[in-house]
């Protein structure tokens, strides 16, 4: 689907409650017109699509959006530039994301003089059905995370610092093409594993402790997200044990995640299986979430969310046990939901992988 179908889209959704609707959220102006730069903003009327951007983009505004919409690159501020076009468009209510931050919205109400209508998840919306353009986007990014972690298993070692080890994997997917980190890197040795967001700080790995990796490369735009749990040396019989409890609950949520079946039950298929192996208290976050041009979207695998699976979205699967004193294990993969079945983005094989030290 190229852009111009995509503002279609957004056009379709429209209610009577707004005449135009003005897009700043960055990812959602690329996923409307292509454009990747940091100043952009949309004001897509039922008629008309404008583009708004300064001088530093004049040329990347070209090349990116082609003739999908007139680019205005203004002079004086971006503000006074809007409120033109909304005059000459004789715009009198103006729907606005609900994600636009206060200090805009309060800005633009007083500029504008017109009547902002709140939003939510109009963009969004769309972005949850992937096309194929996309897809590419999303299997490169995984290819790059893929090949990089292979990369990273020859070099990681014990002595080596949570920070070294995220450097060498930043750095293997960066020369493999990757934008930029898909967030801040985790890697979590021993005990920092227990925690589930751990930050990377200056511990050094030790011979018989887990390593907890969660990372991501970013190509087009699109995010890829994995984790794995590595053990440096022979596994513990405690770590093998959790490991497979962790590894069946992610395979029974893979299961049981296909088109038509309601969120919330993808996210008890995994956690029945943590919590009758008696570790339900240890599992304390949802069991994944989409992604693409943001690393975490809608809809998510989770206790509350009650939206159905749909053919075109994508999933993180990432079950995981975390023991305050000991450590933490999590195993995460990402799936294309297809009419008849999964299509795996991640290659990297989730058996429990003993580092040879």
């Amino acid at each position: 689907m190229n852009h111009a179908q995509r503002i279609s889209q957004l056009r379709n959704s429209f209610t009577d409650n707004y005449q135009a609707f003005l897009v700043t959220s960055p990812n959602n102006v690329q996923y409307l017109s292509g454009f990747s730069g940091s100043c952009g903003t949309l004001l897509i009327t039922r008629q008309h699509t404008i583009f708004f951007t300064d001088f530093r983009y004049k040329e990347q505004s070209v090349a990116q959006i082609g003739n999908v919409a007139r680019i205005v690159v203004f002079k004086k501020s971006l503000a006074d530039s809007l409120s033109k076009e909304i005059k000459k468009a004789k715009i009198t209510d103006l729907g606005i994301e609900k994600s636009m931050r206060l200090n805009l919205f309060l800005a633009y109400s007083e500029h504008f003089k017109v009547q902002l209508v709140p939003v939510d998840g109009l963009v969004e919306n769309l972005r949850q059905i992937k096309d194929a353009d996309e897809l590419a986007c999303l299997k490169k990014a995984f290819r790059i995370a893929d090949d990089s972690f292979a990369e990273l298993m020859k070099v990681i070692k014990p002595g080596m610092r949570e920070t070294e080890v995220a450097a060498h994997l930043e750095f293997f997917m960066k020369m493999r093409g990757s934008e930029d980190p898909s967030f801040a890197t985790i890697i979590a040795s021993g005990p920092n594993s227990s925690r589930p967001h751990a930050q990377v700080s200056s511990r050094k790995l030790k011979v018989g402790e887990m390593v907890k990796i969660d990372f991501g490369a970013v190509f087009g735009g699109y995010h890829s997200d994995m984790t794995r749990t590595v053990f440096l040396g022979k596994a513990t019989a405690k770590f093998k044990k959790i490991y497979n409890t962790v590894l069946q609950a992610q395979t029974k949520a893979i299961e049981a995640l296909k088109v038509g079946v309601v969120c919330r039950k993808v996210d008890a298929a995994a956690r029945k299986i943590i919590s009758d192996a008696g570790y339900g208290e240890n599992f304390g976050h949802g069991l994944g979430h989409s992604l693409g041009l943001d690393v975490h979207e809608a809809p998510s695998l989770s206790k509350r969310c009650v939206d159905k699976v749909a053919a075109g979205m994508f999933f993180t699967v990432e079950p995981g046990i975390y023991l305050p004193g000991w450590g933490g294990i999590r195993i995460e993969d990402t799936f294309m939901v297809q009419p008849n079945g999964l299509l795996r983005l991640t290659l990297t094989p989730n058996r429990l992988l003993e580092i040879d030290v």
